[in-house]
């Protein structure tokens, strides 16, 4: 009876370390291809096509679910592609699977912005401010927001201080003019703009805006 045991034993331990072996062995074969995935979808965004870049991933989540890297990914292609509400239902996901990263809370901006959803921009803009005060980009898209929802006075008060830190972008200069010229100050405006013009002679946004009467 013991010698019996002792190789029924054997059996059930030699089965269990095979199923083990095979498991493995089937993860390595999920990792190694999710991996391959990865990198045909890199190749091909550095080959701007975007679509096939996203399908790539795409197919990752069909086969392994979501992941924090994986949803951040999809919001940046899906972005590239031009599909916006994907793109923003990605970065959202990030956003549940890693409530901390502020990456994700930034990349959400993104497809706002490119769909001109301005309320909901300058809310994620907030979110990121929240946990980084100082962040330049989101300080930049919640002056283009506020500007874009008639609030000129905080958008110009967002750009003045873009403005006095970064002196040399040409983008925050062109916002504070606008948005001074919105309020009604036309002449403080057009002397930004004249800026931008003597280093940028065809700039549009500031043409445009030296253009007024």
């Amino acid at each position: 009876m013991r010698q019996a045991t002792i190789r029924k034993l054997g059996w059930i331990l030699g089965l269990a370390l095979s199923l083990g072996v095979a498991t493995r062995a089937g993860a390595d074969d999920k990792e190694a291809h999710a991996a391959a995935l990865y990198q045909q979808s890199y190749a091909l965004e550095a080959g701007r096509e975007y679509g096939a870049a996203l399908a790539r991933m795409r197919e990752i989540e069909s086969k392994a679910g979501k992941s924090y890297f994986l949803s951040v990914r999809t919001g940046w292609l899906a972005y590239l592609a031009g599909e916006f509400a994907a793109s923003e239902n990605a970065y959202r996901e990030a956003i549940g699977i890693a409530p901390k990263a502020i990456e994700a809370k930034l990349g959400l901006t993104l497809p706002l912005l490119a769909a001109k959803k301005w309320r909901d921009l300058e809310r994620a803009c907030r979110d990121v401010l929240a946990v980084d005060a100082q962040n330049m980009v989101a300080r930049a898209r919640i002056a283009a927001a506020l500007y874009s929802l008639g609030n000129y006075p905080d958008s110009a008060t967002f750009y003045r201080k873009l403005v006095e830190e970064y002196p040399a972008d040409l983008d925050h200069k062109t916002g504070l003019g606008w948005a001074l010229v919105r309020m009604g100050k036309r002449q403080e405006g057009k002397a930004l703009f004249a800026q931008v013009l003597a280093v940028a002679p065809e700039n549009a946004n500031a043409r445009q805006g030296m253009a007024l009467p």
